[in-house]
């Protein structure tokens, strides 16, 4: 049952953001790679901002460099080896 909320939910997103992107003239590029990326990551942005609330900074310093590193050491090489295979090669 939660599969298949999350199936609709993220059909739902989908349709959205296409809608949205359309309307706002943003190319597919753009919301794939940085809205997309900064929507997946906002439960870690809150959870940071909330904590460092709570003035747990160790904690919050720890979740922000996870999140980075996260995308820098995984996300970023990703998305160089697959622009070879759509014949636009990026670099670092």
């Amino acid at each position: 049952m939660a599969t298949t909320l999350v199936a609709f939910m993220s059909e739902f997103l989908v349709g959205s953001v296409e809608a949205a992107r359309e309307s706002l003239g943003l190319t597919e590029a753009f919301v794939g790679v940085i809205i997309v990326a900064t929507i997946g990551n906002a439960a870690e942005h809150s959870t940071a901002v909330s904590v460092a609330l709570k003035n747990k900074m160790d904690l919050s310093l720890g979740i922000a460099i996870g999140s980075s590193l996260q995308i820098a050491l995984f996300v970023t090489p990703v998305l160089v080896f697959a622009s070879y295979l759509f014949g636009r090669p990026m670099n670092l």
